[in-house]
């Protein structure tokens, strides 16, 4: 399965793809954060690394509200959210439909913040419920995430700067070096992967690696060659 991943998938929900990819929306918080434009406007750059040239933004999880998420994501899609407070696990269970798709994006929060998380979403029974990590996140935090319950784990998010994050082709290796200690250590759980997937081979470097699912990001800035990737 190939997923779009989110922002993109706000805007790619309604394409017509293969049936083996899904959108992802979002990511929403329980209150709105207004502001998006002009963030996008302010920080999205195509900046030059010692990796090569990558996608930097530092959106700061803009976006209209859950209430908006939940209104706007089709059933054939996955809505991805945040909690930046503790008690808002809490509160989107009880507002989140129990038959919705989700992808609860913990690349911010630290997970051990969160104690209360396999009460709420793990126990669900849903045709998806992912959690996504940032590359930086260490092997201690995946045993957490995974004792609480959660079965599908999506690698990864950007790489945090104090500019805002990175994405692309520097990712790879972090989402190398996850995918290769979740499937040594527990094989049941599915791996969604990640970062700098630009063709056909550079999704087969993450499958051949072990990952169960490809997550499509920047790639998506040119979106005619998605169907070339999904299709091939």
């Amino acid at each position: 399965m190939y997923f779009i991943s989110a922002p993109f998938g706000n805007f790619l929900q309604h394409s017509t793809f293969a049936s083996n990819a899904t959108c992802v929306t979002g990511t929403f918080t329980l209150k709105p954060r207004p502001g998006r434009l002009k963030q996008i406007l302010r920080t999205l750059r195509y900046v030059r690394t010692e990796e090569g040239w990558t996608w930097r933004n530092q959106l700061g999880l803009r976006n209209p509200g859950i209430f908006e998420g939940i209104e706007n994501t089709s059933s054939n899609s996955i809505m991805s959210f945040a909690c930046l407070e503790e008690d808002d696990w809490k509160i989107l269970h009880a507002i989140i439909p129990k038959h919705m798709n989700i992808e609860l994006n913990i690349s911010c929060p630290n997970v051990n913040e969160h104690p209360n998380l396999k009460n709420y979403f793990a126990l669900d029974k849903r045709k998806w419920c992912i959690v996504k990590v940032p590359p930086t996140i260490t092997q201690k935090q995946l045993d957490k995430i995974i004792s609480l319950g959660y079965n599908s784990i999506h690698a990864s998010n950007t790489i945090p700067t104090a500019k805002g994050g990175l994405s692309g082709k520097m990712i790879m290796p972090y989402t190398l070096k996850i995918i290769d200690y979740i499937k040594s250590n527990y094989r049941d759980i599915k791996v969604i992967a990640g970062g700098g997937v630009y063709s056909k081979q550079d999704a087969n470097k993450y499958l051949d690696a072990g990952a169960d699912h490809i997550s499509l990001g920047s790639v998506c800035f040119t979106p005619w060659k998605i169907k070339g990737i999904i299709n091939d």
